[in-house]
């Protein structure tokens, strides 16, 4: 029974990778046919699309009153994207910063990490209002940030456009694609991975911290690196900065809307605020010195890992 999962696996990561490829290409196309910088593509239609996965896992979280699985996801998520994904994406390439990036979409992933922290240790869960608000935050900024980033370049090498190319709805074509590629990609990848695991012998919760964990980030993950490879920093960067907020913002909001969400003491006191100092860290790393160097995304993919390392360890007990 193994090759069927090799395969599976093998498929995977064929389908992530020619997803993330494409994906990167119709969104700088289009930033340049819709006259916006392709920052914002990364921080709006990129961000939005590879997050679509985790907001479809915590919303139905929600629905079936497993709220802890459904913050819980969130704040694991953010903290993959800035630790992991930045991390493999700046040792492949440093990664240059766009101002805009550090004056306005910088310090809106902070608030929302402060505000998710906030309610997380002073209430203890999240009320339908408190969500209600979150959403309608996050329309406020995507229209804030398309009304700045029109007009502005988009950066990266420039490419003639011809034909279709010069068309919007083409290169959103791409864009879709390339979104049902990297997520398809990365089912495939987590179902292979954990068929093989169970055949050696793998137990279920060492799966579901490394594979299922990892999994959840790779459509974000696919994008930013292909992004760094084609030396387009706006969207490797947009699409973490801009998956965060998105994750706070509209999964959190949507899912405590459908019902409000308990906080875990141990989220609410021990991840959410390592989520918040990730966050700080990335924005320090932001504005000092206008790029994200190979040295920092070494700095942060030890610390993901010594962060794996340190659940697994607490984790066990626990189970027994």
């Amino acid at each position: 029974m193994w090759p069927t999962h090799a395969v599976i696996l093998a498929a995977g990561l064929l389908v992530l990778g020619v997803g993330g490829e494409v994906l990167v290409r119709g969104a700088a196309r289009l930033a340049r046919t819709l006259g916006v910088s392709a920052l914002v593509v990364g921080l709006t239609i990129v961000a939005f699309g590879t997050s679509a996965p985790e907001a479809a896992v915590t919303v139905i979280a929600a629905t079936q009153g497993a709220t802890e699985l459904a913050v819980g996801n969130v704040v694991g998520s953010n903290i993959a994207n800035i630790l992991l994904i930045i991390g493999l994406a700046a040792l492949l390439s440093p990664l240059a910063i766009s101002r805009s990036l550090i004056r306005v979409d910088g310090p809106v992933m902070l608030a929302t990490a402060a505000a998710l922290l906030i309610f997380a240790q002073r209430q203890g869960h999240i009320t339908r209002i408190e969500g209600a608000v979150f959403v309608a935050g996050l329309v406020v900024y995507t229209i804030v940030a398309c009304r700045l980033g029109r007009g502005e370049a988009a950066t990266g090498a420039e490419e003639p456009l011809a034909g279709l190319a010069q068309r919007w709805w083409y290169n959103l074509l791409f864009v879709a694609v390339g979104i049902v590629g990297v997520v398809l990609g990365a089912r495939l990848i987590v179902s292979g991975a954990a068929g093989l695991a169970r055949l050696v012998g793998i137990s279920e919760h060492v799966i579901g911290l490394t594979i299922v964990a990892v999994g959840t980030s790779l459509p974000e993950l696919a994008t930013s690196l292909a992004a760094a490879r084609h030396r387009q920093a706006d969207i490797a960067i947009g699409n973490i900065v801009g998956s965060n907020i998105f994750n706070v913002l509209f999964v959190t909001g949507l899912a405590a809307v459908v019902r409000p969400l308990a906080v875990p003491v141990s989220i609410a006191h021990v991840d959410a605020p390592l989520m918040m100092a990730v966050t700080v860290a990335f924005y320090v790393s932001l504005y000092k010195g206008g790029k994200i160097t190979r040295g920092e995304g070494g700095v942060f993919l030890a610390l993901y890992v010594a962060y794996l390392l340190w659940t697994a360890l607490h984790a066990v007990p626990a189970r027994g």
